[in-house]
């Protein structure tokens, strides 16, 4: 693999780790203002400009996590 692509994978990488630990910190947030699992799904995808379906899995990962 070049070096080019290589650092292109790094690259990618690095931005799934940070959307994943921002989506972990805002659904945290949320539950201790106490928003709804809804009002917190809409308020990821609004502040990580992503989509329902990777939404939806970032509040399966985070939602019922102590």
């Amino acid at each position: 693999m070049s070096d080019r692509y290589r650092k292109e994978d790094e690259a990618r990488g690095e931005a799934r780790g940070f959307i994943k630990g921002r989506a972990k910190e805002i659904i945290c947030f949320a539950k201790d203002i106490n928003y709804t699992y809804e009002e917190t799904k809409a308020r990821l995808k609004q502040r990580l400009n992503i989509n329902d379906d990777e939404a939806e899995n970032y509040m399966k990962l985070y939602w019922d996590e102590k």
